[in-house]
């Protein structure tokens, strides 16, 4: 293919592209999965394009093997097209019910992309308090991380944390499930001699509900990135003096944004609501 081929091509396909892709089922399923409310999701998507690869960047993303890219020049999101059902992002119900893990890993992967781009069309401009905690961010890696584009770098550590939103609050909620006798994977009870012994550790009065087996305090600690990478290379974040105070502000786009949890035990109000009645059937013989 020569150059002028390719340009078409490429020109052909951003303005083919000019509608935002449908992501309501996977805004919905994710919603349903981790307790978040995503309605800032459709402000972000009707400011983007969504859309699967071009040749080019199938090629491009064989190659390197992402299963999304962000382009912050034209505000593009491009997903491989195993990732789409139709003109819609898959979403939960589109897995085997043993496969949820499958989603989650996708999640992660869009809802990462898909911060890059409220960074760009939402809050970049804003004087919002997300605004100035990615300021923050971004001047603590001009100051503290040479050879390292500093506006890109808290671009980075917003899309990891994202991620890390997404893996970490699944991996929470399974244990948590687990630790009170319920399969994640098939939404149903252990065994009745398993349930017994759960029975006699964690509801001796009879009391069945969720408790917080986790004992996080601060979700800011935990679901934000230790480590991010650009461009292939990776900055440790473990041994600097990056504040727990710019940890915070980050998370708190988060929660107040999408309703991310601020702590394991805000996670028990969605666990309670999406299980609880699962929860007090599994006991309801023993």
């Amino acid at each position: 293919m020569d150059m002028k081929a390719l340009l078409t091509l490429l020109i052909t396909t951003y303005v083919l592209a000019a509608s935002p892709a449908t992501i309501s089922q996977f805004s919905n399923s994710l919603e349903k999965s981790h307790g978040l409310k995503l309605g800032r999701l459709d402000d972000v998507a009707q400011k983007v394009r969504i859309r699967k690869p071009n040749f080019f960047e199938k090629w491009m993303m064989n190659k390197s093997g992402a299963e999304a890219t962000y382009n912050d020049k034209t505000n593009t999101i491009v997903l491989r097209e195993k990732n789409w059902r139709g003109n819609r992002i898959v979403g939960l119900s589109d897995f085997p019910m043993g496969q949820k893990y499958q989603f989650t890993i996708l999640a992660s992967t869009v809802f990462h992309e898909m911060m890059h781009a409220d960074f760009d069309v939402l809050i970049k401009n804003s004087n919002s308090r997300s605004a100035i905690a990615l300021k923050n961010v971004e001047n603590w890696f001009r100051k503290n991380i040479r050879g390292v584009n500093a506006h890109v770098a808290a671009h980075e550590f917003f899309g990891y944390t994202a991620s890390d939103i997404i893996t970490g609050l699944n991996m929470d909620i399974q244990d948590i499930l687990m630790n009170h006798g319920i399969n994640y994977q098939q939404e149903r009870c252990f065994g009745k001699k398993g349930l017994k012994r759960i029975k006699d550790r964690l509801f001796p009065s009879g009391d069945i509900r969720f408790i917080d087996t986790k004992n996080v305090s601060q979700y800011s600690l935990k679901l934000t990135p230790r480590s991010v990478f650009i461009k292939g290379k990776g900055i440790d974040l473990k041994g600097t003096s990056f504040p727990d105070s710019y940890r915070a502000g980050i998370y708190e786009h988060f929660i107040a944004e999408y309703g991310a949890p601020k702590s394991s035990k805000d996670l028990l109000d969605f666990l309670e609501r999406e299980y609880g009645d699962l929860l007090r059937r599994c006991y309801q013989d023993i």
